[in-house]
């Protein structure tokens, strides 16, 4: 069964990934507890379609087209919101954008960019904007868990590339 990560890479059968599959499960499991948003959230400011912009986002900034849009497809008005993830906070959209939303945006960009450079004034500035600590901390996971998924797709393209066929 094709999990996020092989959608992602446009993996074939027969993926390296077949090897090792309790890695695919927790990958999975993990996309799961960060996409899957029940309606008893208890990180109530950061629903499915948010959450899914900023995986967007992060995918775009790690050179990742195929799983921005991926991404994209769990945002409403995905035409109207790709100025966000391409352009990101300042972009158009982004100008327009609610605060908390730039908020986040500028905060999944200094994560994937350079993220040594975060200090506790960038989670101030998030808190600022309205953004709980909890919240912070999904936004935070769902940067790095999207790094990690476009970082194993890339892997998986090249390993196809290399082997004359497709990831």
């Amino acid at each position: 069964m094709m999990d996020v990560i092989e959608r992602i890479a446009e993996a074939g059968d027969d993926s390296p990934r077949d090897h090792r599959p309790v890695v695919r499960e927790a990958a999975q499991a993990s996309y799961h507890a960060l996409f899957d948003v029940p309606a008893d959230d208890p990180v109530p400011g950061l629903d499915r379609p948010t959450r899914h912009l900023l995986a967007a986002r992060a995918a775009w900034l790690d050179g990742d087209a195929s799983a921005a849009e991926f991404y994209l497809e769990g945002v409403a008005d995905a035409d109207v919101h790709k100025d966000l993830v391409v352009a990101g906070p300042d972009g158009a959209q982004g100008v327009r954008a609610p605060r908390r939303i730039r908020a986040a945006l500028r905060f999944v960009d200094l994560l994937i960019t350079r993220p040594a450079a975060a200090t506790a004034d960038d989670l101030a500035g998030l808190e600022g904007a309205g953004w709980s600590p909890a919240e912070i901390v999904v936004i935070g996971q769902i940067t790095g868990f999207v790094s990690y998924q476009t970082r194993v797709a890339h892997g998986l393209r090249v390993l196809a590339d290399a082997q004359g066929g497709h990831a």
